[in-house]
């Protein structure tokens, strides 16, 4: 009953831009989820080898590396709702290649449109949110937000595998009926937002005055930024090596069919969805890095159950995608990053960062695509857990804890 009425009483005290984003976030995710365990499915189906496939990847996490800074700047400095719109135009054109792809080749256009996507909505999204919280319950409310959406879209990947399932099965025929309606879904989607949303912009224009002084500025001003740029870019090799591989892997050594693909998906929706709010509260309470120590080996038990599992061991896939939910469903990551730079920067700050981790995410999908077609597919799956456990997390102990920055501000 507590947390029904905190939760009652967050929701009331948001903006109208709060509740519109929150529902565009709800219908954009259940389509995300409708496809997202068949992308990578859908790009083999098209033609590519494993190693095509992480190139594909690879070009638009270096397109993302190319727009990273000139994205995150323009959001300080111009319309965050103009840059939304045109995030979401941009996103109906990347979908319909997908709908439409004729082979891999065409997904190339779309992962690039797909990268200008992240690099507008997202960004622009995440600053208005966070911009519209306060330091002590960022975190909560960031999983209050979550723990919405999730529940909305928990059914979308065992949806999306029944759909490839009537279809005919893991095929191109079989998964593009499911871009068609992501493609529907997001028009829609585009049309509200741009006739609801309210215009904002952001503090930045008054206090920048060129592109470079304003990111020597943002260093002058914010604390371990460096060491967070690091950590972060790891982050990239870690998920880069690995984020193509998962499913495909899935489907060709453990027999998964697209019914049990869809469980997997709705297996972490349910343990994330279930966490967010215990885990942004726990954030509030004991520390963004408490509650990211201690979603770490949740990380690291889902890729090893995934290489341990076995032909008919479909429940351990499962638990995997169990565990993957625990690590999603923190907060922590987003708030910490939020708050290592004054609001005014967090523009500036989330483009940086995305440049450095776009960078070393192109070579890591690149050395992944390497790895599983030629050497031994479970090293996608290993490596990752080595350079998480023993670089990432030494290095996130010495930075300062944001929460007691933010409340003493």
């Amino acid at each position: 009953m507590v947390i029904l009425d905190r939760f009652r009483r967050f929701l009331r005290e948001q903006s109208k831009n709060y509740y519109i984003l929150l529902i565009r976030g709800i219908f954009a995710s259940f389509l995300s989820r409708l496809v997202m365990n068949f992308t990578n499915l859908y790009i083999v189906a098209l033609g590519a080898t494993p190693f095509q496939l992480s190139t594909v990847r690879a070009i638009g996490s270096a397109v993302s590396a190319l727009i990273a800074i000139p994205a995150g700047w323009v959001c300080d400095m111009y319309s965050l709702k103009k840059m939304l719109i045109l995030g979401m135009l941009v996103q109906v054109l990347s979908v319909s290649f997908y709908a439409f792809a004729q082979d891999w080749r065409w997904i190339i256009v779309a992962m690039i449109l797909g990268s200008l996507t992240m690099a507008l909505v997202f960004r622009t999204q995440n600053i208005i949110i966070a911009n519209s919280l306060s330091d002590h319950d960022r975190a909560t409310g960031y999983g209050m937000r979550t723990t919405i959406i999730q529940l909305f879209s928990i059914v979308a990947p065992t949806v999306g595998g029944l759909l490839v399932h009537y279809f005919g099965g893991i095929s191109v025929e079989g998964i593009r009926p499911l871009y068609y309606i992501q493609l529907v879904g997001h028009i829609l989607l585009t049309i509200y937002v741009a006739l609801r949303i309210e215009d904002v912009r952001t503090e930045a224009v008054a206090h920048v005055r060129g592109f470079f002084e304003g990111f020597r500025e943002m260093f002058r001003v914010g604390t371990s930024l460096k060491r967070f740029v690091v950590l972060q870019a790891l982050g990239s090799i870690t998920w880069g090596m690995s984020m193509p591989f998962p499913f495909v892997y899935a489907a060709e050594f453990k027999g998964a069919d697209p019914l049990l693909i869809g469980y997997m998906g709705t297996c972490a929706a349910i343990s994330s969805m279930a966490l967010a709010l215990p885990m942004g509260t726990l954030a509030d309470r004991k520390g963004r890095k408490f509650a990211i120590y201690l979603t770490r080996p949740f990380f690291w038990g889902s890729f090893l159950l995934l290489v341990l599992a076995s032909k008919g061991m479909s429940w351990l896939l499962l638990l995997a995608w169990l565990m993957r939910g625990v690590m999603m469903s923190s907060s922590a990551w987003t708030a910490m990053s939020m708050e290592m730079v004054p609001q005014e920067y967090r523009g500036r700050w989330t483009g940086f960062n995305s440049l450095f981790q776009s960078l070393l995410r192109v070579p890591a999908m690149l050395i992944g695509g390497y790895l599983y077609e030629s050497v031994n597919p479970v090293l996608v799956f290993l490596i990752p857990i080595l350079v998480d456990s023993l670089v990432r997390v030494p290095i996130l102990v010495t930075i300062p804890e944001t929460l007691r920055r933010s409340s003493s501000e």
